[in-house]
C-alpha cells in the first residue's frame, strides 16, 4: 500500500488556537466579549497604523515587496544594525520554521524548555530533528540543567525569555555565562524575545547585542504584541549576515504580506503608541498581579504582557464563570500548567470586571 502522508506528522499535534472572538461572541451571545486569552494588545494598533493601512487597501492587487526592504531599513535604525542582519516573517512563528527547514538534518538534536511556546518542538519534529526537553524549574528556564544536555548533536536550543506561559525572564548574567559555556563549537541559539517590549527588570538580556557577539545567536522579535499587530502576522530576526543568508534560502517569495509591511513601518514610527501600550501593561500588571494574590493565587514575577496564576481546582469554575461574564482566560492546562490560568492583562476597566467576576466566583 503506497503511503502518502510523512509519519512524522503522527507525532505532531494540530495548534488549537480555539474558535475565532466573532464566533465566540454568536456562540455564547455576548457582544464585547473580552479576550485576555490570547496575550494581544489591549489597545490595538495606533491610529497612524489603521490610517497606512486604508492608503495601502488600493495596492492589494500588487504584490508585496519581497525583501521587506523598507520594514528592515526601519528596523535596522531602530536597532543599529545593518539591514542585512534582519529577515522579516509571517509571524515569528515562520522564523522558527526557516530556522528548521534551513538547520536540521536527520537525528539533529532540538534543545527546548519544557513546556514553551508549542511550536518550537513542532517545527523541530516536521525538520527530522529530535526534541530534547529541559523541564523548567518551577516557573524558571533552567539553564544549568539546559547546559548539561548539549550534546554534539545538539543543532539548535530555544530559549524564551520572557517565557510563553512562564512569563519570567532568564537573567542577562545566566544567560550570558550560558552563551560563553557553549564554546567555539556552539549550536544555534534562538532567543526568543516576543514580550520582551514589557520588560522593566534590570536584568533582562538583550538578544540583538547577543546576536552581535555571539556567532551563532539568532534573536527573534513581533509586532503582534506591543505593536498590536497580532492579526497581520510579522515577525522578524535578527542574526549576523551569514545566518540571514541562510534563512533567506528557505524563504517563500512574498512571505510577508504588504498590509504587515506597511503597518509595521508605522507602527516603528509611532513611538508615542508604542511607550501608551507599554506604560499601560506596567501600570495594570503589578495591580492586577497583587489583587489576583490577595485573593489567594500565586503569581510569578511576570515580565510579560500576561500573568500565569496558579489556582489549583478552581481554575475550571473561575475559568467558566469568567467566559459567561464575557471574559475569556486561558486554561493553563493547555500551555502545561494544569492548575493555572494565563491570563493576558487588559485595561483598567477590563480588569477590575475580572476581578469582580472573580471576587463573586470564590465567594461561593
Amino acid at each position: 500500500m503506497r503511503r502518502l502522508w510523512r509519519a512524522v506528522l503522527d507525532q505532531v499535534t494540530p495548534y488549537e488556537a480555539g474558535p475565532s472572538i466573532e464566533e465566540l461572541e454568536r456562540t455564547l451571545a455576548i457582544d464585547g466579549l473580552v479576550r485576555l486569552s490570547a496575550n494581544e494588545s489591549p489597545l490595538g494598533p495606533a491610529p497612524t497604523v489603521i490610517e497606512a493601512l486604508r492608503r495601502e487597501a488600493r495596492r492589494a492587487h500588487l504584490y508585496p515587496d519581497g525583501g521587506a526592504t523598507a520594514l528592515r531599513t526601519a528596523l535596522a535604525r531602530t536597532l543599529r544594525v545593518q539591514p542585512e542582519w534582519l529577515i522579516a516573517g509571517n509571524g515569528a512563528d515562520e522564523i522558527v520554521s526557516f530556522i528548521a527547514r534551513a538547520a536540521l538534518d536527520p537525528g539533529d538534536e532540538v534543545l527546548i524548555p519544557h513546556p514553551s511556546f508549542e511550536p518550537y518542538a513542532t517545527e523541530a519534529m516536521l525538520g527530522g530533528g529530535a526534541v530534547v526537553r529541559s523541564p523548567l524549574a518551577g516557573y524558571r528556564t533552567d539553564l544549568d540543567d539546559m547546559r548539561r544536555r548539549v550534546t554534539p548533536r545538539t543543532k539548535v536550543v530555544f530559549v524564551c525569555t520572557p517565557h510563553n506561559p512562564a512569563s519570567t525572564i532568564v537573567p542577562a548574567g545566566m544567560l550570558l555565562r550560558f552563551l560563553e559555556g557553549l564554546g567555539d563549537d556552539a549550536p544555534i541559539v534562538v532567543v526568543d524575545e516576543a514580550y520582551r517590549d514589557f520588560c522593566d527588570d534590570p536584568d533582562t538580556p538583550d538578544g540583538v547585542a547577543l546576536a552581535r557577539r555571539f556567532p551563532t545567536v539568532i534573536a527573534m522579535r513581533t509586532f503582534s504584541k506591543i505593536a498590536g499587530l497580532a492579526g497581520l502576522r510579522v515577525g522578524y530576526a535578527v542574526a549576523r549576515p551569514e545566518i540571514i543568508d541562510r534563512l533567506n534560502r528557505v524563504r517563500a517569495p512574498f512571505n510577508v504580506n504588504r498590509f504587515a509591511q506597511v503597518a509595521a513601518v508605522a507602527a516603528l514610527d509611532d513611538r508615542t503608541h508604542l511607550k501608551r501600550t507599554r506604560s499601560l501593561i506596567l501600570a495594570e500588571r503589578p495591580r492586577l498581579a497583587a489583587a489576583l494574590q490577595a485573593r489567594g493565587a500565586v503569581v510569578p514575577p511576570s515580565q510579560a504582557n500576561f500573568l500565569l496564576v496558579r489556582v489549583g481546582e478552581q481554575a475550571g469554575p473561575l475559568r467558566q464563570a469568567l467566559m459567561k461574564a464575557g471574559i475569556l482566560v486561558r486554561d493553563g492546562a493547555g500551555v502545561g500548567f494544569p492548575g493555572h490560568l494565563r491570563i493576558a492583562i487588559g485595561t483598567a476597566e477590563q480588569n477590575n470586571r475580572l476581578l469582580e467576576v472573580w471576587t463573586r466566583t470564590l465567594a461561593r
